[in-house]
């Protein structure tokens, strides 16, 4: 059986599979893996290369259905707080209404309570009941100051320890929710084309250690590229966001 010959410039990875089978062209392709794009056309052809091709489209969308799923669910989750919010505003709303009234009729009223017990009755039509500002706990007001330092949901998953986003829809005040969904909006951005940078292998130390201020100069050293190749990289609108919430992250473990 006559063995596929060698191609000797081509060093192929599972990222040239999932970025041919998610349709990026070969002559893209080729530009950044120094090769020509008859030598990648000739190297996808081959059978067990093809079957590679194959198996990354596959996990591909499988990925995209699960993030869509996962967006479908943010979706509702923030249609539920949203929702909680406007909900929690009106009771508020509609107790201050009837809080005014009552004082107003008593106000109109030109003789004083005949007794004690007339006098409490109006006291107590005058109460406000407490609102959720007032029934705040310790995770809420660490919530409400990680959000007010322009925190998002994670952010305030992260300071107050409540692990999941479900766990934070369930205890912590909407109107607090509201504002860090907001936030995350504020900073969304649209994720492009990735452009493959092949020297750089990034991890959340690299953005972690940016977000702390160090120079591109030091931790290219570290990552053995050049400081230009780290700067290209955090120009890049997704990882730029991801470098928003590191630095988020850690305003909100020092006002935590």
């Amino acid at each position: 059986m006559k063995r596929p010959r060698r191609l000797r410039k081509l060093v192929p990875d599972p990222e040239l599979f999932r970025r041919r089978a998610a349709g990026e062209p070969l002559r893209e392709l080729a530009s950044n893996y120094d090769v020509a794009h008859t030598t990648l056309g000739r190297y996808f052809e081959r059978p067990e290369v093809a079957k590679e091709v194959r198996q990354a489209a596959k996990q591909l969308r499988a990925e995209r259905q699960a993030a869509a799923a996962r967006r479908s669910a943010e979706r509702r989750l923030e249609q539920e707080v949203r929702r909680k919010a406007r909900e929690q505003a009106a009771r508020q709303r509609e107790d201050d209404r009837r809080v005014r009234a009552v004082v107003a009729r008593r106000t109109s009223r030109r003789r004083r309570p005949r007794n004690a017990h007339e006098a409490w009755l109006d006291e107590h039509d005058e109460r406000r009941p407490l609102t959720r500002a007032d029934l705040h706990r310790q995770i809420d007001e660490i919530a409400a100051r990680v959000v007010a330092a322009g925190g998002g949901v994670q952010v305030v998953i992260e300071a107050t320890g409540l692990r999941t986003r479900e766990n934070v829809l369930r205890l912590i005040d909407p109107v607090i929710l509201v504002e860090a969904l907001n936030n995350d909006a504020a900073t969304a951005v649209a994720e492009p084309v990735q452009e493959r940078l092949r020297r750089l292998v990034p991890d959340p130390e690299l953005v972690r250690r940016r977000a702390a201020g160090e120079s591109l100069r030091r931790i290219a050293a570290d990552y053995r590229v050049a400081h230009t190749t780290l700067y290209r990289y955090f120009q890049r609108p997704e990882v730029a966001r991801q470098l928003r919430q590191a630095k988020q992250r850690a305003r909100a473990k020092k006002v935590a």
